[in-house]
C-alpha cells in the first residue's frame, strides 16, 4: 500500500508539471488597489476573470521597495539596502569587475555589488537565502529570466531581478538595458519602450518557464510625483495606464497561453497611500476562468496575502516545494464581489491601523494616570472623603470593560474612524451600566467582566479569530506582526481573566479545584492550538503560570526541582502542538514554521529567533508605553504590600485563592515577557488584572474599616 501511495504521488506530480504552462510575474511597483483598478485591461479582465488581493509589504527591519521585492523573490522577509544592488549586463568592464569582487565568473547579468548585498542580508532577522527561487527552479529544471527596470537617471534600479538572480547575484537569461527611450514630457524625461518590450518578452517567453518583468514608469511617477502638479500627474498617469494596458492586453490575449499563470503585484503602495495609512499592495493572479480573492496559510485572511507567498506560489504552480521559504501557496477563493469585498475590507483594515496606536495608548495612559490617583489616595486615605474612593471605583471598573469592548466592535461592521469610536465609547458606558445594575458589589462586577473577556476571546479564538483580526486591540495585516490565533495583547489578557475568573470562583466556593484544572486545560488548549490561538508564546506563558497556580491551589511549595518539573510540562505542551500542528493538522503556523527553519538553517536560526525576540523586547522597553504600564503596577503592588502599613497584607490574609491568582499572574508577566517577541505587551494587559483587583479589594477594605470606626 504504501509503495503505491508513493507511485501515485510521484505520477501526480510528473502530471501536475507536465500540465502546467509558464508563469509571468508582472512587476507594478508604486500602484495602490484603486489606480491598478484604472488601468483598463485589468478592469476589463477583473469583469469576468481573476483572483483579486492585498498583499502585506513588510520586509525585515522595516518596509521599503527593495525590502519587498527581494521578499517576494526568496520567500523569507528580507533585508537590503538600494546600494546593495547594481545589476549590469555583463561587458568587458563589469565582467572583471564581478569576478574580481566574487571569484565566480559572470553570467549575463550580474550584482556586482553582491558582497554588499550578502553582509547586509546577514544582519537580516529572518535569515532570507539569497536566489532561492532561481535555485529551486534550476534544480528542478526550469528556468527563469528578466526583462525590465525602474532605472531612473544614473541610477539602475532593477528590482525585479532580485527575482531572478542565484545565490550569487547572477542571472543567466534576461533584458533589463535598453529598455527605455527619452520622452521629455514624462517623469526624470524618460519611459519604457514598450514596443521593444514587447518583443522581448515573445523572445524569452519562449525560452523561460518563469519569466520577471518590471513596467518602471509607475514608479517612475510615483518618485517624480512632488514635481508635478494636479494637471501634469493626471496627464502623465493616464498616458502610462494607456501603455501598461496595451501592454498587459498583448500578453493576456496575443502571448500567454490558456494554462499560463499570470501574476500582476505592485511589490510597494504609492507614498500618497503609504502616507494616508493604505499600507498593503494589490496583487492579482489570472489563470484560468475563476474569479474570487486569494488566500494563504501565512495570513488565514481571505484577500490577504504576504509578499513572501508568491515564490512558494510560483513553485507550488510546478510541484516544487521549498523548505527555505517561510511563504505557503496562495488559493483561490470564488467570490462574484472580489473587489468590492476587498475594497470593504481595505478600509475597516486601514480605520483599524489609524486608530490603534491613540486608542491604546490613551487606554494605557488613562490607567496609569487612574491607578496613581487611586495609589495617592489610599496612601492619604484619611484625608480622602468616602465619595471619592466610590467615584474611583466606578471609573477603574469602567477600564475593565474596555478589553471587551474592543473585542466585540467589529460586529457592528463599523468601516471609518467616527463610527468605530462612537460604537466603542456607547458599547462601554451602556454595558458598564447594564452591570452595574444586574450585579452588586465592585469585586464580584470585576469578576463577571474577567470571566465576559476570557470566555469572548476563547469563543473567537476557537471558532476562526473574526473578531480578533478586526479588533483595534487585536492585530493587522498592515503591520504584520501577526495574521491569525491570539496575539499578545488579549494572550496577556486571557492569562490574567482567566487566572483571576478561577482563583475568584474558588474564593467564592463556586467551583472544586478539579473544576478549576479542566476550566485552565480548556485555556491552554485553544491557546496553544494551532487552527484556534497559535500562539507559542502564550501557550508557554499560560502553561508555567497555570500549573504554577494549580500546585499553589493545592499547597505546594514551589522549589527548584518544581520549577524544573513546570518547566517540562511547558515543553511537552508545546511539543504536543507542534506533533498536531506538523504531523496532524498541517496547518503550518508559527509554530511549525519555526521548527521547519530550524531544522532547514539549522542551529544558527534558534539564535536569529531569539536575537529577534531580545531586540524586540529592548526597543518595546525603551519606547513602549506598555513597559511603563507593567512597571508601574509593578510598583504599586510592591508599595502597597507595606503602605498604608499591612493593608495589602491583611486583604491577601482574607483572600487566600485571591492571593495565588496574583502571584500566578505576577509570574505568569515575567514568563510571557521572556518568551515573546513582544512580551512587555502581554506582561503589561495580564499584570492589569492584578492592579485592578487590588486597588479595589483595598478600597473596598478601606470603606469598610471607616463604616467599623464611624459605628
Amino acid at each position: 500500500m504504501t509503495i503505491l501511495f508513493v507511485l501515485q504521488s510521484i505520477f501526480a506530480s510528473s502530471y501536475a508539471q507536465n500540465e502546467s504552462g509558464k508563469v509571468i510575474l508582472i512587476m507594478l511597483s508604486r500602484t495602490g488597489m484603486e489606480d491598478m483598478l484604472e488601468i483598463k485591461s485589468i478592469k476589463e479582465e477583473l469583469e469576468s476573470r481573476g483572483y483579486v488581493s492585498l498583499m502585506n509589504i513588510k520586509g525585515s527591519k522595516g518596509t521599503s521597495d527593495i525590502r519587498s521585492y527581494a521578499s517576494i523573490g526568496w520567500g523569507t522577509r528580507a533585508y537590503l539596502k538600494p546600494e546593495d544592488i547594481d545589476f549590469v549586463t555583463s561587458d568587458d568592464e563589469n565582467r572583471v569587475i564581478f569576478k574580481r569582487r566574487t571569484g565566480i565568473e559572470p553570467k549575463h547579468i550580474n550584482n556586482i555589488n553582491i558582497n554588499m548585498l550578502k553582509s547586509s542580508n546577514e544582519s537580516g532577522e529572518y535569515g532570507a537565502y539569497l536566489g532561492i527561487l532561481q535555485k529551486e527552479l534550476s534544480k528542478n529544471g526550469k528556468t527563469i529570466s528578466v526583462i525590465g527596470n525602474s532605472d531612473i537617471p544614473e541610477k539602475n534600479h532593477s528590482y525585479a531581478s532580485l527575482l531572478a538572480m542565484d545565490e550569487n547575484g547572477s542571472i543567466e537569461s534576461g533584458k533589463i538595458d535598453g529598455i527605455n527611450v527619452q520622452d521629455d514630457y514624462m517623469p526624470f524625461g524618460m519611459r519604457t519602450d514598450y514596443e521593444a518590450l514587447k518583443e522581448y518578452t515573445r523572445d524569452y517567453y519562449s525560452k523561460s518557464d518563469v519569466l520577471a518583468i518590471e513596467l518602471g514608469d509607475t514608479s517612475r511617477l510615483d518618485l517624480y510625483r512632488e514635481n508635478l502638479n494636479q494637471k501634469t500627474y493626471g496627464e502623465m498617469q493616464n498616458k502610462i495606464y494607456g501603455n501598461i494596458s496595451d501592454y498587459i492586453s498583448y500578453v493576456m490575449s496575443d502571448l500567454a497561453d490558456a494554462k499560463d499563470r499570470i501574476y500582476i503585484v505592485s511589490p510597494y503602495p504609492t507614498l500618497l497611500e503609504y502616507k494616508n495609512y493604505k499600507r498593503l499592495s494589490p496583487a492579482f493572479i489570472f489563470e484560468g476562468q475563476g474569479k474570487g480573492v486569494l488566500y494563504s496559510n501565512t495570513t488565514r485572511r481571505e484577500g490577504v496575502i504576504g509578499n513572501v507567498d508568491i515564490a512558494a506560489d510560483v513553485l507550488d504552480y510546478f510541484g516544487i516545494k521549498s523548505d527555505f521559504m517561510v511563504g505557503r501557496s496562495i488559493q483561490k477563493i470564488e467570490r462574484s464581489d472580489n473587489t468590492e469585498f476587498l475594497g470593504s475590507e481595505f478600509e475597516k483594515m486601514s480605520t483599524t491601523y489609524q486608530l490603534r496606536m491613540p486608542v491604546l495608548y490613551s487606554y494605557a495612559v488613562f490607567e496609569m494616570l487612574l491607578w496613581i490617583s487611586i495609589f495617592i489616595c489610599i496612601l492619604i486615605k484619611g484625608m480622602i472623603p468616602k465619595k471619592v474612593f466610590s467615584v474611583l471605583s466606578e471609573v477603574l471598573q469602567l477600564t475593565v470593560v474596555m478589553p471587551f469592548v474592543l473585542l466585540v466592535e467589529p460586529i457592528f461592521g463599523a468601516t471609518s474612524k467616527s463610527p468605530v469610536l462612537a460604537i466603542i465609547i456607547s458599547l462601554t458606558v451602556i454595558l458598564y451600566i447594564a452591570l452595574k445594575k444586574l450585579i452588586k458589589g465592585n469585586i464580584e462586577r470585576f469578576m463577571v467582566i474577567s470571566m465576559m473577556t476570557g470566555i469572548g476571546i476563547l469563543a473567537d479564538a476557537a471558532t476562526g479569530q473574526e473578531l480578533i483580526k478586526r479588533s483595534i486591540f487585536g492585530y493587522d495585516a498592515m503591520i504584520g506582526a501577526r495574521y491569525y490565533g491570539v496575539g499578545n495583547e488579549y494572550m496577556g489578557i486571557l492569562i490574567g481573566a482567566s487566572l483571576l475568573s478561577v482563583a475568584g470562583l474558588l474564593q467564592k466556593e463556586k467551583i472544586k479545584k478539579a473544576a478549576a484544572i479542566i476550566m485552565l486545560a480548556i485555556t491552554i488548549v485553544i491557546l496553544g492550538f494551532p487552527k484556534m490561538g497559535a500562539n507559542v508564546g502564550g501557550t508557554i506563558t499560560a502553561s508555567f503560570c497555570f500549573l504554577f497556580f494549580v500546585l499553589r491551589m493545592y499547597n505546594v511549595k514551589i522549589d527548584f526541582k518544581k520549577l524544573v518539573a513546570i518547566s517540562a510540562f511547558v515543553c511537552v505542551v508545546v511539543a504536543g502542538m507542534a506533533f498536531i500542528d506538523i504531523f496532524l493538522i498541517g496547518s503550518k503556523s508559527h509554530l511549525a514554521g519555526a521548527i521547519q527553519s530550524i531544522i532547514s538553517g539549522g542551529p544558527v536560526v534558534i539564535i536569529q529567533i531569539m536575537s529577534r525576540k531580545l531586540a524586540m523586547n529592548a526597543s518595546l522597553i525603551g519606547g513602549s508605553i506598555w513597559s511603563k504600564v507593567f512597571i508601574m503596577a509593578l510598583f504599586i503592588v510592591g508599595v502597597l504590600f507595606y503602605r498604608p502599613f499591612g493593608i495589602l497584607k491583611r486583604v491577601c490574609n482574607e483572600k487566600e485563592f485571591l492571593k495565588k491568582g496574583w502571584i500566578s499572574i505576577i509570574v505568569g508577566s515575567f514568563v510571557g515577557f521572556a518568551v515573546n517577541d513582544s512580551g512587555v505587551v502581554s506582561a503589561a494587559t495580564s499584570i492589569s488584572f492584578v492592579i485592578i483587583s487590588v486597588l479595589l479589594l483595598i478600597m473596598e477594605k478601606i470603606a469598610h474599616e471607616n463604616a467599623q470606626q464611624g459605628s
